[in-house]
């Protein structure tokens, strides 16, 4: 099909309902608990081996994501770009931009490859020496090795999103499930003569894993039925104004994403310090907090989708509809689950440890876990909507006040310094500035302003906050564009 599309061409919204919704978010939700089903395969299969071995994963698969997750973020923002081309049947230029995004990931390949490489930055950041560090430096070059094929993977991945094949995303994802702990074992242990790697084979096995990946979805897009329309007829130079909206979106996505990961890890950096029993709580209550996160996330993906899409076909009013809709079943949802935790704490708990001393720090520890995922569940979905508006930096600066500014630096006060609580309160010091982050700084303003925002149709209108003055000027904007006689619509479905 042609990428230009003229008035006989109808364009009609996405489903727009929560069924719609659902059966969006659903198979991106599984992918994503495949993805956390692979970190928890290598730290179980590296924690066998010993203690040294755990140690070096566990460092290096920090040191790596915090590098990965930026980059892959700054890719991400493929997905609105090919959401606005997809609802306007612009199916050629989906083609066009996902070949633009190739120079995009070379470049950022190279600056993944240069500073995974650099291992000693690393071993040295993380105070290690002896064995740990060269289980840890073997473990970064491996991941260097595998930053095209992740980088590539998440283009493809994006495109899925965008126009709604994530199932395909949801079966691969499952697929490097099943096949992680035997490719793991093959490096970990030496079999069939390969070499024994220990704990840094995991590393090995996650490039493995995502150069296969690729093949499946290179293969789909190129052989898929469905990517056919959508595939350049003939590779294009780099366009510098194509690039400048891939970075203009991405990067401050990247950088969100970043801000996320790196504030957790460091917060866990600093909390080791206090000891195993602290350490331990920490991690079960993060633990509990982050597949929670799976959920909003997975909503989030879905809706900004549906927002990018609903735009491009020329519906700002289905825009609107589906962002009230995903913000209400995404607090719907976290509330309820906030409960079920709370009621259910001590029994949640005893499955992870047994100890008196944990289960006492982390009971209290999930108190605060519960209000910092109710109001970052909202935070978060609000944030994906704004992407799909094109709109990316302004939650980004948000984010990054919030979990640096209040979450990072305000735990750390409230941990190891005395205040008007008292005592340096520890591990809560940290959970309790996460809460006051996440419902001060994010949750309402998100909330309340990202439906004003969707409904503001003229440019300067009253009700916008001064520092969401310029997210509502673009969103004005484009309610503006999108409301051209131009397509020929149809009536918006209830």
């Amino acid at each position: 099909m042609a990428g230009n599309i003229n008035a006989a061409h109808r364009l009609t919204p996405p489903d727009i309902s929560v069924g719609g919704l659902a059966k969006l978010a659903s198979p991106i939700f599984v992918a994503n608990l495949a993805v956390m089903g692979n970190a928890t395969i290598d730290t179980i299969m590296a924690g066998r081996l010993g203690a040294e071995d755990l140690a070096a994963v566990a460092l290096a698969s920090a040191s790596t994501g915090c590098i990965f997750m930026l980059l892959v973020g700054i890719v991400q923002g493929l997905s609105p770009i090919c959401g606005h081309h997809f609802g306007a049947r612009k199916f050629e230029q989906i083609g066009f931009e996902i070949n633009q995004s190739l120079y995009l990931v070379l470049l950022l390949s190279i600056f993944g490859i240069g500073i995974l490489s650099w291992t000693s930055f690393w071993t040295d950041l993380g105070g290690v020496t002896g064995r740990i560090a060269s289980l840890a430096s073997l473990y970064l070059i491996a991941s260097a090795v595998a930053v095209p094929a992740a980088l590539l993977n998440r283009v493809f991945i994006s495109v899925n999103a965008a126009v709604n094949q994530p199932r395909i995303t949801m079966w691969i994802s499952l697929l490097m499930l099943a096949l992680k702990a035997p490719v793991n074992a093959l490096f970990m242990y030496g079999l069939f003569g390969l070499p024994e790697l220990g704990g840094a084979g995991a590393g090995v096995g996650n490039a493995v894993l995502a150069w296969f990946g690729l093949i499946f979805y290179a293969g789909y897009f190129f052989k898929g039925a469905h990517y056919k329309p959508m595939h350049a007829k003939r590779w294009f130079g780099p366009s510098f104004a194509a690039l400048k909206e891939q970075l203009r979106i991405g990067l401050p996505i990247g950088l969100s994403v970043f801000f996320e990961v790196s504030s957790f890890t460091l917060m866990a950096i600093f909390i080791s310090r206090m000891g195993a029993v602290a350490v331990s709580a920490h991690q079960i209550v993060s633990n509990i907090t982050s597949t929670l996160y799976m959920v909003p996330l997975s909503i989030g993906i879905a809706a900004s989708v549906l927002v990018s899409q609903c735009l491009g076909a020329g519906f700002p009013d289905a825009a609107e509809r589906i962002t009230r809709r995903s913000l209400t079943v995404t607090v719907a949802i976290a509330a309820t689950a906030c409960c079920l935790l709370f009621i259910f704490s001590h029994f949640i708990i005893s499955i992870y440890t047994t100890d008196m001393a944990v289960m006492k720090i982390a009971g209290t520890l999930i108190l605060c876990g519960v209000i910092y995922h109710t109001f970052d569940a909202a935070q978060s979905v609000s944030s994906f909507i704004l992407r799909g508006y094109k709109i990316a930096w302004v939650p980004m600066i948000v984010s990054g006040i919030a979990l640096w500014g209040v979450g990072l630096f305000g735990g750390y006060n409230l941990a190891f310094r005395e205040s008007f609580l008292g005592a340096p309160l520890g591990p809560l010091g940290f959970w309790i500035a996460c809460a006051c982050e996440a419902s001060f700084w994010e949750a309402p303003p998100h909330f309340n302003r990202t439906s004003e925002l969707i409904t503001s149709a003229e440019p300067g209108a009253p009700r916008c906050g001064l520092r969401w003055k310029d997210a509502w000027r673009r969103a004005s904007q484009y309610h503006r564009l999108h409301r051209s006689p131009s397509p020929v619509r149809e009536a918006l479905p209830e």
